[in-house]
């Protein structure tokens, strides 16, 4: 089993790591490394597409990696740490290769903050694209396994639901998935 210090050196060092998040196990890299972010995608089989999400240890460390204007502030202040994940405007030395836009959230665990201490980390689940989710380290393939540098392994999560992922296009709030926090709670926060 990897502990946090040896997890954000693999981390630090372009390798990947899965680790628990507050809903599921997912498989993190550095998201400001490009090559890195290219074996998340491998190991995943995922479609680049798709992109994916980090998680920030902070409102501080988000305000140096996206540009948000003062509804998006506001949704990290009043809802953050939560399950929200919030669609934003990248700056420009976000790789191309992470998402067209920056989907993040800080966290509610506080070793997935803990290990995003440093940089954003990715943040997807720990399964092979379009297979299931796994909630203990037991349920991710070998083939993912065989895939990545380190494990934190905390045990079987509990299951709870994914994050809702909203976005705040002119001023109105647009849900590309529903999760705990409803679009009226999101709509509160912003007024």
């Amino acid at each position: 089993m990897t502990g946090l210090e040896e997890a954000r050196q693999v981390l630090a060092d372009g390798g990947l790591v899965v680790y628990p998040t507050e809903t599921a196990y997912g498989i993190g890299c550095d998201a400001l490394n490009p090559d890195a972010i290219d074996r998340v995608y491998k190991a995943k089989q995922r479609p680049r597409e798709k992109g994916l999400t980090v998680i920030c240890s902070s409102l501080e460390q988000v305000e140096n990696h996206a540009s948000l204007n003062d509804s998006e502030r506001r949704l990290v202040k009043e809802l953050m740490p939560g399950p929200l994940t919030l669609v934003v405007e990248p700056k420009e030395h976000i790789p191309e290769n992470l998402n067209t836009d920056f989907a993040f959230r800080v966290s509610s665990s506080e070793l997935c903050r803990e290990l995003a201490s440093e940089f954003p980390v990715v943040a997807t689940s720990a399964n092979i694209s379009g297979r299931e989710t796994s909630y203990s380290v037991d349920q991710i393939s070998r083939e993912l396994l065989d895939e990545v540098d380190a494990v934190l392994d905390r045990g079987e999560l509990g299951s709870s639901p994914t994050s809702t992922v909203a976005e705040v296009v002119d001023g109105d709030v647009e849900v590309h998935r529903t999760g705990p926090i409803s679009k009226s709670d999101i709509e509160g926060a912003i007024q």
